[in-house]
């Protein structure tokens, strides 16, 4: 390999970090300088037409389902169903469920476990009403959640929403960190998506569905383990459109232990890896938003792939010869992405200030978040995206441990 290779793709590996805040920065205030401050929030009247089944996915939840239905039963929008989806469950979630019956609340018992995506197709086969939402067990909504989601259909173009997901978890050093990344990653993401005019993926924890559509897309049957990437990526192949809906608040408990964590990160990037698998062929014609995340997706691979590799031959060098030259000094470099992350996180704050209270409290984290990146988000993709290379199929679903 020529000096001058290595030179580029070191330099490649220090800057590429600082590239995509500046990148990410710029398109989502483009999103919300055109888009989002222009959306009044919505008004009851907007929204009557909208029938809405919400499917509650679970399968032993009995820790969490009561205080999603609760939230559920409590929203503001005048047509509403909802539908508790037990998997298999052997523990009370389906008893739990039942108690709800007097509300409205109706139970759709699998006495074995088939799978998230098969649950919900199920369902979706029975429902009658225009839209139909998918929320998590663990999921919390805000009484408006709803009534903001559904509003933007009034936009015949789109098929999905998505809701504006944040941590509810009691704090710790983990969860905080999640709820950093939460803001000033995903959600900071999902506008500069919508620059693009779609989303890489609507929020399997919270986002609602046109019905007709998403039955002549075939449904929520998905071959990956990630249905709510491949979901959206189908429906935009498709031609349709998905919005983000930073109004919409959605409360979701994330992992507590690193096990946890480690597992559903891997379970994330095994899926994207499926869906670069399963949709690859939008480099041939289609919409140019899925190329444009398609090549960021495949850039940010590369990238970490490269820095894994720069890692593995440093400590290698310096463990064969500890006297060997040094590396370049990339310091100035790493300060400045690092400025620049706290700067995204700082704007995505901003975005958020006018829906979400204190979005400001996780900012001193994103200080120890290249600590995080580097013990959790590198060695898990790298493992997700050679699973996702040789897997087959979503198979069965378990619950997340979350306690």
């Amino acid at each position: 390999m020529s000096g001058a290779l290595i030179s580029w793709l070191d330099w490649w590996l220090v800057a590429f970090p600082a590239l995509l805040c500046v990148y990410v920065m710029l398109c989502a205030a483009w999103h919300v300088l055109r888009h989002e401050s222009r959306h009044p929030a919505a008004q009851s009247s907007n929204v009557d037409l909208f029938r809405v089944a919400v499917l509650v996915p679970a399968r032993n939840e009995e820790a969490v389902l009561e205080e999603c239905l609760t939230a559920l039963l409590t929203s503001d929008h005048p047509a509403l169903e909802v539908h508790v989806l037990s998997d298999g469950s052997t523990d009370r979630t389906a008893g739990i469920a039942r108690g709800f019956a007097g509300s409205g609340v109706r139970l759709h018992e699998f006495p074995e476990n088939v799978g998230k995506s098969r649950a919900l197709q199920t369902a979706l086969d029975r429902v009658t009403t225009d839209l139909v939402m998918v929320v998590d067990a663990d999921t919390r909504l805000a009484p408006n959640a709803i009534r903001e989601l559904t509003a933007v259909f009034a936009d015949q173009g789109i098929a999905g929403a998505t809701a504006n997901i944040r941590v509810k978890n009691t704090p710790s050093l983990l969860t905080g960190l999640q709820a950093a990344e939460y803001a000033s990653i995903i959600g900071l993401l999902k506008r500069a998506n919508g620059a693009w005019g779609g989303l890489f993926t609507v929020s399997g924890a919270a986002c609602c569905l046109r019905v007709s559509t998403l039955r002549n897309a075939g449904g929520f049957a998905s071959p990956s383990i990630t249905e709510d990437i491949e979901l959206s990526w189908r429906l935009q192949k498709a031609g349709h459109r998905l919005v983000y809906v930073p109004r919409a608040l959605a409360w979701v408990n994330v992992p507590q232990h690193v096990r946890a964590l480690w597992q559903q990160r891997i379970r994330w990037s095994q899926g994207l890896t499926e869906v670069l698998r399963l949709h690859g062929n939008v480099w041939c014609g289609g919409r140019r938003t899925l190329r444009v995340f398609a090549i960021e997706s495949l850039l940010c691979m590369s990238w970490l792939i490269l820095l894994a590799a720069s890692t593995a031959h440093d400590v290698g060098m310096w463990l064969l010869n500890p006297r060997s030259p040094a590396v370049p000094d990339w310091s100035l470099w790493h300060a400045l992405s690092l400025t620049l992350f706290l700067c995204q996180s700082a704007t995505a704050a901003v975005f958020d200030s006018h829906y979400a209270h204190h979005p400001w409290r996780s900012l001193p984290l994103a200080l120890l978040y290249p600590v995080y990146f580097v013990l959790i988000i590198l060695p898990t993709s790298l493992i997700g995206w050679a699973k996702g290379l040789f897997s087959s199929n979503a198979g069965r679903w378990e619950r997340s441990e979350r306690a």
